[in-house]
C-alpha cells in the first residue's frame, strides 16, 4: 500500500461538494494544491492539483471546517477507479485521507474562522441534497458520483 503525504492548501470546494452515497453515508470532496519539486522557467515550484474525497463522520467535520485557502497537511492513499463513458474506458484518481490523522490543520482556529466568515456567502456548502443521477453528475462535475467503498464504480 502507498501513502500520499503533502502540505498545501484547499484550492477549491465545488458547489456540490457535500452529498450522500446511495447507502446514505455523507461524502465531501474538494481540490488540493501543493508545490511539486518540478520548477518552471522562473525556477519557481510548479503546483500539483489533486481531487480529495472522504466519507462518513470525517466528511461531516471537514465540510464544516475547511474553506478555500485552508492550509492543511494531507495524509492518505491514492485511489484509482475506472469507469466507462461514451463507450470508452477511463480512469479517475483521488486522494482518500486516512481516517485517523488524515487531515491536519496548519492554521489556528481563529484564522480558520476568519477565512470561513469572509467566504460565508459563497461557501455555504454543508447541505444535503439527494445524490444526482449518473448522467446529471457527469454533466455538472469533474468528479464521479459519490459511492460507498463496497459499491462498484
Amino acid at each position: 500500500m502507498q501513502t500520499f503525504i503533502a502540505a498545501g492548501r484547499v484550492s477549491d470546494i465545488p458547489q456540490d461538494a457535500v452529498g450522500k452515497t446511495s447507502n446514505g453515508n455523507v461524502s465531501f470532496k474538494f481540490d488540493f494544491v501543493c508545490d511539486s519539486s518540478l520548477l518552471d522557467e522562473n525556477r519557481k515550484p510548479t503546483p500539483s492539483f489533486f481531487h480529495v474525497q472522504m466519507y462518513g463522520k470525517q466528511a461531516e467535520v471537514m465540510a464544516k471546517s475547511l474553506s478555500k485557502g485552508s492550509p492543511i497537511l494531507l495524509k492518505g492513499e491514492i485511489i484509482q477507479r475506472s469507469y466507462t463513458k461514451d463507450g470508452q474506458r477511463r480512469s479517475y484518481q483521488y486522494i482518500a485521507p486516512a481516517q485517523f490523522d488524515g487531515v491536519t490543520f496548519l492554521e489556528s482556529k481563529d484564522a480558520a474562522a476568519k477565512r470561513r466568515q469572509a467566504q460565508a456567502p459563497e461557501n455555504n456548502i454543508f447541505q444535503f441534497e439527494p445524490a444526482p443521477t449518473h448522467r446529471e453528475a457527469e454533466r455538472s462535475s469533474s468528479y464521479p458520483i459519490p459511492m460507498d467503498a463496497d459499491e462498484p464504480f
